[in-house]
């Protein structure tokens, strides 16, 4: 073969490679099962090379991207999930912060939509709240949903929050999880150094606080957990993509601290054992990877258990947390 027609070959698969990513994005409303990392990512992509505009009224539409029928949380990923956050033995029933691995995918399929009028690849992590109706177990089969809220906000600092809401449905109809995940897009038109800095933790707070374990976050940390939820983002993976979006090394995912947290919890007896269980949390603060972190409880906050990831320190909030049942 000569190298014209080599080149020629070359250059039709790039114009062909150009036209599919080209296409606005194609995200059904059902999904007979979660959709492969191929599929998501293409979706991504045509949406972020989509030249969107954000609504000047802050109303947009509703979106939905769901599963049509229940299916099996995976075996392996469960393992391996389980393993990552350094849980010391097996549990009788599946952490709060599980569902959110499995169910994440049709998140950010959501967030790909062709209505969804911000940049995915922009978004961050702000505030997380799951509920669990009561106790579920590794073998259900549960049905899953993602809701993008179509009333979006401006927070103190002038960018865009938006409500991701994650629900699963057993063989009964009946809702047994409940998310609603609060995603911040940075605002490219707001002013710069607005809004309120995080605070470090009170004197009060420090005093009556238990440090429940040393968390050693390695480097790796974003591979592996982007590799269960299906969350790639380049700010998580390795210096020279997160580099892109300034941040000189990877940043740990939000959620993977929260899973290390309530881990810790669990280790050490906190584990939910009244339902409806709610874990919500906030995210303070950026963690550059590898970490040094401390997870801490603070057991005098009654009836809601105060939890808390520290930088190593001790001096500076990550992530905050509140478990309690209702």
């Amino acid at each position: 073969m000569s190298l014209l027609v080599v080149g020629s070959l070359i250059a039709l698969a790039a114009a062909a490679a150009a036209w599919l990513l080209r296409q606005p994005p194609n995200v059904p409303a059902a999904l007979p099962t979660w959709p492969s990392l191929g599929f998501l990512y293409l979706q991504i992509i045509r949406s972020a090379l989509l030249r969107k505009k954000a609504p000047t009224n802050l109303q947009g539409k509703p979106i939905q991207v769901k599963l049509s029928g229940p299916v099996r949380m995976d075996d392996s990923r469960y393992a391996a999930f389980l393993k990552l956050i350094g849980l010391q033995s097996i549990p009788s029933q599946v952490p709060l912060s599980y569902p959110f691995v499995e169910a994440f995918r049709l998140s950010m399929l959501a967030m790909s939509h062709k209505d969804f009028p911000f940049n995915v690849l922009g978004a961050v992590l702000a505030r997380n709240s799951s509920i669990f109706m009561r106790p579920l177990h590794a073998d259900e089969a549960l049905t899953f949903s993602a809701q993008v809220d179509p009333n979006y906000h401006k927070n103190e600092k002038g960018d865009f929050e938006i409500q991701i809401v994650g629900t699963a449905t057993d063989g009964s109809g009946a809702e047994v999880w409940h998310n609603s995940l609060t995603v911040v897009v940075i605002n490219p038109k707001r002013q710069r150094g607005g809004g309120n800095k995080p605070t470090a933790p009170g004197q009060a707070a420090v005093e009556s606080q238990k440090v429940l374990a040393q968390l050693l976050i390695p480097g790796n940390a974003g591979r592996a957990y982007g590799a269960l939820s299906g969350d790639r983002n380049p700010i998580h993976l390795h210096s020279l993509t997160s580099q892109l979006f300034g941040f000189k090394r990877p940043i740990a995912h939000a959620m993977y601290l929260v899973a290390r947290l309530e881990a810790e919890l669990s280790n050490a007896g906190y584990a939910p054992k009244q339902f409806p269980a709610v874990f919500e949390t906030e995210f303070k603060r950026p963690t550059p990877l590898p970490a040094k972190l401390q997870a801490v409880v603070r057991p005098a906050a009654q009836p809601q258990l105060q939890c808390a990831v520290l930088t190593g320190d001790g001096a500076k909030e990550v992530v905050v947390g509140r478990l309690y049942s209702r």
